[in-house]
């Protein structure tokens, strides 16, 4: 073999090297490609699934609010699934609890597709938030014989994890005057507390600061001779109060509307519309009865255009959702003597203007008509004992599972008797369809 093949073989044998590396780094480049156009397929994909999944998701809280419905009732159709563009059972929009009605949901909605899944999910809350305690009202409280308050927890701890309670919230003071009975006093309930409400005892306990033990000084229940009473901090004062915004998510302004979707409500229903139904002082002419009837008749949600006069065994005895009421009377006075037992929202608005005098002189008068009458106090009594500025009257014994709220700027609400009222969350928002996403609930992570 001469050098001219020699120097021949050996540029081919190079050169064939040379094209066999770069034909290696081709395929090592081409194969990280192909990793990243997968990679970039695959990320495109979980991205489109996510969009879907919250598409999904504010569609689906589109169609509760303007249906105004919770995600359990059977109306919810989710329409949004159908109207997707994918297959249907790529997307589920699944509430958690799944059953019960609630006044807090976790909104789920995931996509499945090609191997791909997306969740996304958000609270939902319904109502301008409601009541917040027991017993919440813009006027001044007095409260006379033996109470026992169950209060909202609330989500808030101290230190000790022990809770910041809430049974009392009013726009002026809160006080307590005995009457002529033995062992009167109010008291905050709670797990640690001989006493039980609607429910029996509860299992949360509040901290120490925030449970009460109010009587009369002087008039000490047994047991509590030299001891001074207690105000805690689960009861507060001279507070900023507008409970029909708190409850309808609207100014009072707007009260029309929310009589209006009553009215609309199957099991809603409305007295009072016509000056026929009333009394000349604005009574609704046997309103316990036309109650009851209407009640018997599966209709839950009640608004009374002036005043009311309730009395006996009305909504029954069994303490749970399928008999919750919402019982509104608004631009009115409100007497509960012995209702027995009620489970929901009490709610009532008094203006300013109302001449609560005469009023409850009108109920004196026209007993016959009305059906009711107060056992507490006389017609005499009326201006000598401050009834004149009192809307709102509970005597009696009651019990009460769900809440009480009162718009009485500047009057007296008065409680007098034997009256368990225990706070739930669920019977109080019950009927209330205002919606509105949770602030920071979003998981679109």
């Amino acid at each position: 073999m001469n050098k001219h093949q020699q120097s021949g073989m050996t540029t081919l044998l190079i050169t064939s090297m040379l094209l066999i590396v770069a034909l290696l780094f081709s395929l090592a480049s081409y194969k990280n490609l192909f990793y990243q156009i997968k990679r970039t397929q695959n990320e495109v994909l979980a991205r489109q699934a996510h969009w879907v999944a919250e598409g999904g998701l504010e569609c689906g809280f589109v169609e509760l609010k303007h249906e105004k419905i919770k995600p359990t009732e059977s109306a919810f159709s989710q329409q949004c699934i159908e109207l997707a563009l994918f297959p249907v059972s790529a997307l589920t929009i699944i509430p958690d609890p799944p059953i019960g009605d609630h006044s807090k949901y976790v909104l789920k909605s995931s996509y499945t597709h090609a191997g791909v899944k997306q969740s996304v999910k958000k609270v939902i809350e319904y109502g301008g938030g409601g009541v917040v305690s027991t017993l919440q009202t813009s006027a001044s409280i007095q409260l006379t014989g033996s109470q026992h308050f169950v209060p909202n927890k609330t989500q808030d701890k101290t230190s000790d994890g022990r809770y910041k309670c809430k049974s009392v919230i009013s726009g002026g003071t809160v006080n307590y005057i005995a009457s002529v009975g033995t062992d009167e006093h109010f008291l905050t309930i709670d797990a640690t507390s001989r006493h039980g409400g609607v429910l029996g005892i509860p299992s949360f306990e509040c901290n120490s600061a925030y449970l009460s033990n109010l009587y009369e000084v002087g008039k000490e229940p047994t047991g509590f001779a030299g001891i001074l009473p207690i105000k805690g901090s689960d009861i507060l004062e001279n507070e900023t109060v507008d409970v029909f915004k708190d409850i309808f998510g609207k100014d009072i302004s707007e009260y029309a509307s929310v009589r209006e979707e009553i009215k609309t409500d199957a099991v809603g229903v409305v007295f009072g519309e016509h000056s026929s139904d009333r009394t000349s002082g604005g009574w609704v002419k046997n309103c316990h009865t036309k109650i009851k009837k209407e009640y018997d008749n599966g209709k839950r949600r009640f608004w009374i255009n002036g005043n009311c006069a309730l009395e006996g065994s009305i909504f029954g005895i069994a303490q749970d959702m399928n008999n919750t009421v919402q019982l509104i009377v608004f631009d009115g006075v409100l007497f509960i003597k012995a209702m027995s037992d009620f489970n929901g929202l009490i709610y009532l608005y008094t203006n300013p203007l109302l001449n609560v005098q005469t009023i409850w002189e009108d109920l004196f008068y026209k007993y016959s008509e009305i059906g009711v009458i107060p056992g507490s106090f006389q017609k005499h009594d009326i201006v000598t004992s401050g009834y004149s500025n009192i809307p709102f009257l509970l005597e009696g014994s009651t019990r009460i599972d769900g809440g009480i709220g009162i718009d009485a700027i500047n009057r007296v609400i008065k409680i007098y008797g034997s009256v368990i009222p225990s706070y739930n969350e669920d019977k109080v928002t019950k009927y209330s369809t205002q919606m509105k996403w949770q602030q920071g609930s979003w998981h679109d992570f």
